[in-house]
């Protein structure tokens, strides 16, 4: 009798998780991937950051229209700047950014930031090269 193959389960967590303890807000911080472990040490590094909290803010979001199910989307960092201008901040593979469940997230998040004078901003692969973190 033929051994049963066994089909591969794709492994979920593959990326980069640790934690991270930030020098200038004294966080400790549960990365989820490598790109946020950069920026993280990037946002302690820029003398422009006044201060940033990482998934600290929840925005409600109606992920099916039509059953009205809500859910909540943590974006990755809010960040404060020396001159008084804030920044929700999500870190984002260029490839992933046009996918319908993460663009209601975004627009969920573009409502709070308006409500909330801040503005968003999606930081994939093209911006961590050009800040050097990949």
């Amino acid at each position: 009798m033929p051994k049963a193959i066994k089909k591969r389960r794709k492994r979920k967590g593959h990326y980069n998780r640790g934690t991270y303890v930030s020098l200038k807000t004294g966080q400790i911080c549960k990365h989820r991937s490598g790109w946020e472990l950069s920026y993280m040490k990037w946002l302690d590094e820029n003398v422009d950051v006044f201060t940033w909290s990482y998934e600290k803010v929840i925005i409600p979001y109606m992920s099916n229209a039509k059953t009205k199910k809500m859910r909540k989307y943590y974006p990755d960092f809010l960040v404060e700047y020396v001159d008084g201008h804030s920044e929700l901040i999500e870190i984002k593979p260029l490839r992933r950014v046009h996918q319908v469940k993460v663009q209601k997230k975004l627009l969920a998040a573009s409502d709070w930031c308006r409500a909330h004078s801040s503005t968003l901003k999606i930081v994939s692969e093209l911006e961590l090269k050009g800040l050097g973190l990949l």
